[in-house]
């Protein structure tokens, strides 16, 4: 599966958001730039379009930043990547033809990788994160 940089970085934004929970204070956008490696140019429009799909809340100001809207595990990788148009077969069923084995196949594989995607939230996210950081010491 191949995954567009902006969907990338806001699964990366989303998942620093996530390790900050359930601090109060707004995350600084350069904080999460830094953290996660993404570039301010990008991550301006993608927190954006992050707190349109209601993923994210900001507050302005000088300590101002950005929070999670809902608790991490309410936040569904699937939708994640849905809302962000990778998953456009997510939302509409693949057209098939009866006799076409290749296209059973494929409707097959689509609805086992969207049944897996939904089993993983932001805090599974969250806790895999910090056993790779662990192992990494």
């Amino acid at each position: 599966m191949k995954i567009s940089a902006k969907t990338d970085y806001a699964c990366k934004a989303l998942l620093e958001l996530a390790l900050h929970w359930p601090n109060t204070a707004p995350l600084r956008q350069n904080v999460i730039s830094k953290k996660q490696n993404i570039p301010m140019k990008f991550l301006t429009q993608i927190l954006i379009q992050l707190k349109q799909l209601g993923y994210v809340d900001s507050t302005r100001g000088s300590r101002g930043g950005y929070l999670l809207s809902k608790p991490p595990q309410q936040i569904l990788f699937s939708d994640v990547l849905t809302d962000m148009s990778e998953l456009p077969w997510a939302s509409q069923p693949r057209k098939t033809q009866k006799n076409d084995v290749f296209e059973i196949v494929w409707r097959e594989l689509d609805g086992v990788l969207l049944e897996h995607m939904k089993q993983i939230n932001f805090d599974t996210l969250r806790q895999r994160e910090r056993n790779v950081a662990l192992y990494a010491i």
